[in-house]
C-alpha cells in the first residue's frame, strides 16, 4: 500500500534513518573507529532524530489522532524512543562500544520497520480525513536531511 501523503515526511525521515542503519553496519564491517561511529549517531541524533520522535510522540498519540485503538503500537513507539534515548546519552557519556552501536543501529531498523508496517498502515486504515489533515499540517515543518552529508566517511 502507498503511504499516505500525510505521513510523508516522517516516511522520507524514516528511509534516512535506514541509510544510517546501513551505514553504520558497513563501519562495523570495516572496524571504524568507535568515536567515529558514535559522532555520527549523536549528528543523526542531533539533526534529524530528536525532532523526528517529538513529532511522532506529540502529533501521532491516539488521542490527537482520535484513534483510541492505536494506543498499544502508539505505546511500543514511546517505549522504543525511550530505549534509543538510553542508548544515546549513553554514547553522548562516552560509554559507548561496539556492542551499543550494534545495538542501537538493530533496534533503530526494527523500530523504524515497525512504524512503517504496522503503525502507519493502522493510522492510513482507520483515521478519518479531518484528523489527518491536521497531522499533516503538524508536521510540515519536518525535512528529510542525509545522514551521508556527516564529515568522515567511515563507510567507504
Amino acid at each position: 500500500m502507498r503511504r499516505a501523503e500525510q505521513l510523508q515526511k516522517l516516511s522520507h525521515q524514516h528511509h534516512n534513518g535506514l541509510m544510517a542503519v546501513l551505514l553504520l553496519k558497513k563501519g562495523i564491517e570495516k572496524k571504524a573507529a568507535v568515536g567515529v561511529l558514535s559522532g555520527f549517531i549523536v549528528h543523526c541524533w542531533e539533526s534529524e532524530l530528536r525532532t523526528h520522535f517529538i513529532k511522532e510522540e506529540v502529533y501521532l498519540h491516539p488521542y490527537f489522532l482520535h484513534l483510541p485503538g492505536l494506543m498499544p503500537m502508539y505505546e511500543q513507539m514511546k517505549n522504543e524512543h525511550h530505549v534509543i534515548r538510553r542508548m544515546i546519552d549513553a554514547i553522548r557519556n562516552g560509554e559507548s562500544s561496539e556492542e551499543l552501536i550494534t545495538s542501537f543501529y538493530t533496534l533503530l531498523e526494527k523500530h523504524i520497520r515497525f512504524e512503517e508496517r504496522e503503525l502507519f498502515m493502522y493510522i492510513q486504515e482507520h483515521i478519518a480525513a479531518e484528523h489527518f489533515a491536521a497531522v499533516e499540517q503538524s508536521l510540515d515543518v519536518l525535512t528529510a536531511k542525509a545522514c551521508s552529508d556527516y564529515p568522515v566517511k567511515f563507510w567507504e
